[in-house]
């Protein structure tokens, strides 16, 4: 989506500054309609770069039912997994996920420009900072759970990054 993005910005300037100086409303509705002209030219949906979000929201329920699961539940509570207990904390195991996720972080910035990644370097340390202070008082099953994620995340992003990569090389050759 970004990429993306980033191939449309010229375009999109252009049609903003043409209507930069004009302040009225008809003014507005043309530069509106030359912007849906252009994202249907691109394929592109500017209304699916806020789905991004929506995988967190549908999460964040999920995370605190098994949050309570696991402090509710004597079975999950009382057993062992590898070498910690699911319902106690484990230093080792919350390192490990402040570490899967800055790997993340670090994954989902390749390819983009270093403004870009300036401009995201905060909020990639806070999600990992988060993640150590919530695990340090969490049972030791949801630092497990957000290590799993992560890695299927990393691995996810680095497949479609191939793939678009592989993708705009091809486009690029053929135009």
């Amino acid at each position: 989506m970004q990429d993306k993005m980033k191939e449309l910005k010229p375009e999109m300037d252009a049609i903003q500054n043409k209507y930069k100086s004009d302040k009225n409303r008809e003014s507005h509705m043309n530069m509106q309609q030359e912007m849906m002209q252009l994202y249907q030219k691109h394929n592109f949906n500017p209304i699916a770069s806020f789905a991004g979000c929506l995988p967190m929201l549908i999460q964040m329920p999920i995370l605190i039912a098994f949050y309570w699961a696991i402090r509710g539940t004597q079975e999950i509570t009382g057993h062992q997994f590898l070498w910690f207990d699911l319902g106690e904390t484990d230093i080792l195991l919350t390192i490990l996920a402040v570490v899967i996720y800055f790997a993340q972080f670090k994954v989902s910035q390749i390819g983009l420009e270093p403004q870009q990644k300036k401009q995201m370097a905060f909020i990639g340390l806070i999600s990992p900072v988060m993640i150590g202070i919530i695990s340090l008082n969490a049972p030791a099953a949801l630092p497990l759970y957000w290590a799993v994620g992560g890695l299927f995340i990393i691995g996810q992003t680095l497949i479609s990054k191939k793939i678009y990569l592989a993708h705009k090389k091809r486009t690029s050759e053929t135009s």
